[in-house]
């Protein structure tokens, strides 16, 4: 491809439904796409998604590899109406690149905009036989794929951009141990993880006060919602403690009521310098395990009709006054058919890192990450990070998408003026 003459027409229109797919898969895609084709347009359609935290529009809007993007109702103005948004193009050279939401939703934007549609997935898609080329991150294991052209395993995005935000990872190797609370990247579930943690920890300070704590705060969730927490002696089943807010000077923290206090950072200062993370599960467990950092996965079930759920049954909760009862009956059958919640669990088929799931109490967890603590997590990071692999996904996909566009004689197109 003749980057100098011809990438400056190439536009490449990506689909994302929720804080992993834009965390984990297009911030290291569009940070290649960036380096191996410097003018190439990157636009970014958010898709309905019962995943979506609701903060994806306002996300993208603030990555520096993004030239254009679309809200979700500015995604189904185009596709309905036809109306299309600021920075989109018709038919220039290039292609539609599904990472998340419904495939029915990227094949009806690749028609809208006169573009092929080609995917970044985990496991087979709906309408598959619609796009051009499938390209898999090989973190399920497909019964029955056989690769050829139009079907490749690649390998997982998600290491890459752990590396990329994190290439340092030094954390102290004396002096109190670092505690990491990530609580979730959606407020909704913030709301309740976040004092039940806290619960935890003043718990483990009783007992442990050398344990220095931090709370990871998703790009997802507002300051405003983490600053002003509902009161948890709102009839919650789930133990949890009030945390009072307070700055000083550009820093800020939470403080429990016993006075143990934890300084809000943003995932990126966190990652390299803690010693254990608590998490819920998620994309967040497959950053965390690369970078070889131990964790806890916890899972409360007490309010499971919260818990966002594929297909229809994510919209089932929505039907007056029996919906909650069933969709927690089926988030309860989705996860007692699923062996392991964490994704390095999950690729070892095995219980590396521990997974609290059920009615948990603070007590359940401040035991757990005592017993963690005083573990040897040395050796627990080599196996994490073995377990994960390494990087190299993203060039091997933006190769691929190269090769894609030669082969198709795309990338000597001329876009149309608009």
């Amino acid at each position: 491809m003749s980057q100098d003459q011809n990438n400056e027409q190439i536009q490449v229109v990506v689909t994302v439904n929720g804080p992993g797919e834009v965390a984990c898969w297009l911030f290291p895609l569009a940070t290649e796409l960036k380096r191996r084709w410097p003018g190439v347009r990157i636009c970014v359609a958010a898709v309905p998604c019962v995943f979506s935290s609701g903060a994806e529009a306002d996300v993208l809007k603030t990555l520096p590899h993004v030239d254009a993007s679309c809200s979700i109702k500015e995604t189904m103005a185009l596709i309905w109406r036809n109306e299309l948004p600021k920075g989109f193009r018709k038919k220039a050279p290039g292609f539609m690149l599904h990472l998340g939401g419904d495939s029915f939703f990227t094949l009806l934007l690749s028609k809208r905009l006169g573009i092929p549609a080609l995917a970044y997935v985990e496991r087979p898609l709906a309408f598959q036989f619609f796009f051009d080329r499938v390209f898999y991150s090989g973190f399920e294991k497909i019964e029955g794929l056989k690769e050829d052209d139009r079907h490749k395993i690649i390998g997982e995005m998600m290491v890459d951009a752990a590396h990329l935000r994190c290439p340092d990872r030094s954390p102290a190797a004396s002096g109190p141990p670092l505690v990491g609370l990530y609580p979730s990247s959606r407020s909704y579930l913030t709301k309740y993880v976040l004092p039940y943690y806290a619960a935890a920890a003043e718990m483990v300070a009783e007992e442990m006060p050398d344990v220095d704590w931090v709370i990871s705060k998703s790009d997802f969730v507002g300051s405003d919602f983490i600053r002003n927490l509902p009161d948890v002696n709102d009839g919650r089943l789930i133990d949890g403690v009030n945390l009072t807010w307070r700055r000083e000077g550009d820093r800020e923290f939470l403080t429990t009521p016993k006075g143990l206090e934890m300084e809000i950072l943003s995932p990126v200062q966190v990652a390299p310098r803690v010693a254990l993370a608590l998490t819920i599960p998620g994309s967040n467990t497959a950053e965390l395990g690369t970078l070889g950092v131990a964790m806890i996965l916890t899972l409360p079930t007490y309010k499971q009709e919260i818990a966002p759920l594929p297909g229809l049954a994510g919209h089932i909760g929505r039907i007056p006054v029996i919906g909650w009862r069933m969709k927690r009956f089926l988030a309860q059958q989705v996860l007692n058919r699923m062996k392991f919640l964490s994704h390095p669990n999950r690729r070892a088929n095995r219980m590396v890192i521990p997974e609290l799931v059920g009615e948990l109490t603070a007590r359940d967890l401040a035991d757990e990450i005592k017993k963690v603590l005083r573990s040897d997590r040395a050796a627990l990071a080599q196996e994490l990070r073995e377990i994960m692999g390494a990087p190299g996904a993203t060039a091997r996909l933006v190769s691929e998408l190269t090769d894609y566009l030669a082969e198709t004689g795309r990338n000597h197109e001329v876009a149309p003026a608009h």
